[in-house]
């Protein structure tokens, strides 16, 4: 019993410290805490003598996640759902069932895998594979992949392009499962410290590097700052908020002298709702638009027409809308819509239930893009919030249309107040950046608003809860489809399989002998 405890408490301290390795309300994280927080949890996981503990422990694990990196899911739950403290704080502690839940499948492949030598080299690159197969395939609302620690040791990752984060998941995994197994067995195995050696080798010797520019296209983000209950008060037709910040995305999105070729808006900017192409559209963005002599990307509503605003199902969608000449060129529709915020699974009973929810958002389900060009010819896609967590969903986006040169990530991070999730958020979408060789301009109501660059740098930026605009000169290159961006795991399969059959053959020769 003492034993089973003591396991539990450090399976705890290793999700604490696996949080710390990605910004926090301790700074900007410490990548070495990979290396210590993973091997803590996977030696007392393999150690588990029945399944009922090695789920206790995995709880235990997400649940030091949750305290440690996910501390502000409750600030949230207040926000989005008004609801008293302590039950946020309740609802908040069974997010770590859901954190993680690769875990949870990873137990039942412990308990019904077949007899075998997994403590031999080729079972422990299988069982690494395994996990990241796992953690990649199963859903996650807010990715944290073994391999995103190693961002901080941007520029350094010359491998992303090619084999994308979850590359580097699967050497964390490996290393770790090696590093236990070798510890175990009192016999020290070298393939995988000379694999590890030339994987860091690798990254270091040929470092991320920004494309060569073909031009400039000139941008301004507005973050105008808006507060959950005004923008909210402004959505359900209140007039004085509603003109309060329309005011203000004008007055930032037309002073100073500079005439941008793009003016961005963030997620749900806008609060009344557009038609698609058969949007009048306000005169406010027709009197941007001629004075700077620019187009606008808007972050909004977007109605459905052809179906009835008092249908019993949503009709409304959280859009990216492209407005060009007077008139919505293009919208994109949200294809990804984060449950109990943009969404509930009560179907026709939503909009009685959302009565009581007053933070919750009900949206239709958006599917598949249109073609984003501005009036010069460049391609983007614009993926709104978490969907620039979802790295496969991404390379979808991309590959729809190809030859893109820049994306831009809408978002609304006001919920979260000034914790460490607008840090993390960011933190998380900066691979997306390495894996396409794309800039990503990142749109955001409250902060953080940037642009990330291909080799994971950072333009200036307006922090949370500051208002104001960003001139940037966004450089355009040729277009790039990144080897990942069209393969997507399958290089990495590739090189996994190669990497099994050398250490099976190596394996056989040595047995033989």
């Amino acid at each position: 019993m003492k034993s089973t405890l003591l396991s539990a408490l450090l399976c705890f301290a290793a999700g604490g410290l696996y949080a710390l390795c990605y910004p926090s309300f301790l700074g900007n994280g410490w990548f070495p805490l990979l290396f210590i927080s993973l091997p803590l949890f996977l030696w007392n996981l393999e150690n588990s003598e029945n399944l009922k503990q090695s789920l206790l422990f995995i709880l235990c694990y997400n649940l030091g996640l949750n305290v440690v990196g996910y501390y502000w899911i409750p600030h949230t739950i207040r926000e989005f759902g008004g609801l008293p403290y302590a039950a946020s704080i309740i609802t908040g502690v069974f997010f770590s069932f859901i954190l993680q839940p690769h875990w949870w499948l990873y137990a039942l492949w412990r308990k019904f895998k077949p007899a075998w030598q997994w403590e031999r080299e080729c079972g422990v690159l299988i069982t690494a594979f395994i996990i990241t197969f796992l953690e990649r395939y199963i859903p996650q609302q807010f990715p944290s992949y073994a391999g995103s620690p190693w961002l901080h040791l941007k520029p350094f990752l010359g491998l992303t392009p090619y084999l994308g984060v979850v590359v580097f998941s699967f050497m964390t995994y490996w290393v770790c499962l090696e590093a236990i197994t070798q510890l175990t067995a009192r016999k020290f195995r070298s393939q995988v410290w000379i694999v590890f050696t030339a994987f860091i080798l690798i990254n270091t010797l040929f470092p991320l590097e920004n494309p060569e520019k073909i031009k400039d296209l000139p941008i301004r983000m507005v973050q105008a700052n808006v507060g959950n209950f005004m923008k909210v008060s402004s959505e359900k037709g209140e007039k004085d908020s509603y003109e309060a910040i329309i005011k203000k995305y004008y007055r930032l999105s037309t002073e100073g002298e500079e005439k941008p070729d793009l003016i961005i808006w963030p997620e749900t900017a806008y609060p009344n709702t557009f038609f698609g192409n058969y949007t009048r559209l306000d005169q406010v963005f027709r009197n941007i638009m001629l004075e700077k002599d620019s187009e606008m990307l808007i972050g909004g509503y977007d109605q459905n027409r052809s179906t009835s605003p008092f249908d019993l199902y949503e009709t409304v969608y959280n859009s990216s809308l492209l407005l060009s000449e007077g008139r919505v060129k293009t919208s994109y529709h949200k294809n990804i819509l984060i449950p109990f915020g943009e969404t509930l699974p009560f179907g026709p009973l939503n909009h009685q239930i959302v009565a009581f929810l007053p933070g919750v958002s009900l949206f239709a389900l958006g599917d598949g893009t249109p073609l984003m060009e501005t009036r010069e010819k460049f391609r983007f896609v614009t993926p709104i919030c978490y969907e620039i967590l979802d790295s496969n969903f991404l390379r979808g986006l991309l590959n729809q249309w190809r030859d893109n040169h820049f994306i831009v990530n809408h978002t609304n991070d006001s919920w979260y107040g000034k914790t460490a999730e607008p840090y993390q958020h960011l933190f998380l979408s900066k691979w997306r950046a390495l894996e396409f060789r794309l800039p990503i301009i990142r749109s955001t109501n409250t902060g953080i608003s940037s642009v990330i660059y291909p080799d994971g740098s950072e333009s200036k930026r307006l922090e949370i809860w500051e208002e104001g605009y960003l001139d940037i000169n966004i450089p355009i290159s040729d277009p790039q489809n990144t080897l990942y961006q069209l393969y997507g795991v399958y290089p990495m399969l590739g090189s996994f399989l190669l990497l099994l059959l050398i250490t099976w053959l190596r394996e056989r020769n040595e047995n033989q002998l």
